[in-house]
């Protein structure tokens, strides 16, 4: 059977495969030198197919809880013992929708899960919970909407396949939870893997400059997927990114801000964005002020004098994801010299990587810096105002900063059906492959994933596995709170 009949098998989305890595990155015929592979480089491709021998491919099927496998629910409240009390309760409620929303929130548990399986050793920047749900559209510097990963708080060297893994198992996930077959499930998991792989080879035989400056523009995304996908998916797709480039300062400021006693502030909407009493809020604002202030010393300095430019006018806690729920986060309105120039910031909570027990600590002291530093080598392209600080007060927590919107979306993956989930399951496997090339040895990846059917089908044969124990996690967490042994807020949006 050939490769592509083996990731073909039993899709049941009636779409053939539409990604071409070449297509997708933009990739000109210049980029694709057709020389000789360097010798240093094929060496390196050589010592990843080395790997095969110590680590197969085939075992990434293996998925089997270990003995001492520590409760779930004890690590999330581990975690919850250095999170804000009273947000801890919208975490768990949050966690509680769905199997796959119970996995968005579990990054700590599963990083356990991957550090007690054999590894590959082959080691890039990653970005530690690669799941659907944290890919997505964003306004690039030249104001060109990319596509790329948008979450690095978990961001640390570390293997490449504990990211890949993460992504594939979060697809059959979301499959499940999308009343999707097992058939459908399977396909969208290989050709994901397949993707990946397919990205790897390529990039791992461009120049150094090409793969470096390689991005995902998503223009071309709509003109690929316009081209290949079915109709009703096609338009499902652009209207998203239609939606994603709306999502401007501009819009926030009409849907975030209100006029209070004739001054502009952000509107409420308690728990989840909440002001702060005017008792307290004038020491905060000292406080929000001097962290804002050394804040731009991190920016360069073409963009600390853009910063500069703007004043603050009002910030507020903003309750942000899933598996971030209950640190720190703040927004805050800087408004320029004019009634329409806003900019909205957001200050959120680093902490210690969920991958730092078994990857290591990151060279980077401030977690805040080791988010920023990540996130800068993983993406093609990165929010000019991405930067970081350390805030004031008892607890001096690390914080990172970058802007709250603009021109950000996401794909509402409860919406995929077969062939959507198939081709965006493509689109992040690929991207990630960029990503890891980025700070990875791509040479070694490549020669370790190879392009035959035993690597994603192993891939696939996991994800399975492991979307059972997910599901068995979550259960855990339904019975904890039914049980009173931990608490969850009314359902929140």
């Amino acid at each position: 059977m050939s490769d592509r009949a083996t990731s073909e098998r039993g899709s049941g989305s009636g779409n053939k495969p539409w990604l071409d890595a070449t297509e997708l990155f933009g990739l000109e015929a210049a980029s694709l030198n057709k020389a000789a592979v360097p010798a240093e480089r094929q060496a390196r491709i050589d010592a990843g197919r080395e790997v095969r021998k110590v680590v197969p491919r085939s075992s990434f099927a293996e998925w089997r809880p270990a003995a001492n496998r520590a409760d779930p629910i004890s690590i999330l409240e581990d975690q919850a013992k250095e999170r804000v009390p009273e947000l801890v309760p919208i975490r768990y409620s949050r966690m509680l929708a769905s199997p796959f929303a119970f996995y968005r929130g579990a990054a700590a548990v599963m990083a356990a899960d991957l550090a007690a399986e054999p590894t590959t050793g082959i080691t890039a920047q990653a970005c530690g919970d690669a799941h659907l749900m944290n890919f997505g559209a964003y306004a690039a510097p030249d104001r060109r909407l990319v596509f790329d990963l948008n979450d690095f708080d978990e961001t640390l060297p570390a293997p490449f396949e504990w990211d890949l893994k993460r992504l594939c198992a979060s697809i059959e996930i979301a499959g499940r939870s999308n009343g999707l077959g097992a058939q459908d499930c399977r396909a969208a998991v290989e050709r994901a893997a397949e993707a990946y792989q397919a990205a790897a080879r390529l990039l791992a035989g461009l120049r150094f400059l090409d793969a470096w400056y390689t991005r995902i523009d998503i223009e071309r995304v709509l003109e690929v997927v316009q081209q290949s996908a079915e109709p009703e998916n096609a338009k499902a797709t652009e209207r998203e990114v239609r939606k994603a480039q709306r999502r401007t300062n501009l819009r926030t400021l009409e849907k975030m801000t209100v006029i209070e006693d004739g001054r502009l502030r952000i509107r409420e909407d308690r728990p989840l964005i909440e002001r702060y009493s005017p008792a307290d809020s004038e020491a905060l604002e000292a406080i929000i002020q001097a962290s804002l202030e050394d804040y731009a010393a991190t920016l360069q300095p073409d963009r600390k004098m853009l910063f500069e430019r703007y004043r603050l006018v009002d910030f507020a806690r903003k309750v942000v994801g899933v598996g971030s729920v209950g640190t720190e986060a703040f927004m805050a309105l800087m408004m320029g010299d004019r009634d329409d120039d806003p900019l909205f910031l957001q200050m959120k909570e680093a902490k210690t990587s969920v991958l730092a027990p078994f990857a290591g600590a990151s060279k980077y002291s401030h977690q805040g810096e080791r988010v920023v530093q990540g996130q800068r080598l993983m993406q093609a392209a990165s929010d000019s105002f991405l930067g970081w600080v350390q805030g004031y007060g008892p607890r001096r927590l690390d914080y990172y900063v970058r802007q709250l919107r603009d021109m950000k979306g996401s794909i509402e993956v409860e919406s995929l059906n077969a062939g959507r989930l198939l081709g965006y399951g493509e689109l992040c496997a690929a991207t990630l492959a960029k990503a890891h090339s980025r700070a990875g040895d791509a040479a070694a990846i490549s020669g370790y994933v190879g392009s035959g059917p035993v690597f994603r089908e192993a891939l696939s044969e996991y994800s399975s596995r492991y979307a059972d124990q997910n599901e068995l996690d979550h259960a855990l967490l339904v019975e904890a709170v039914a049980s009173g042994r931990v608490e969850a807020a009314p359902a929140l949006a």
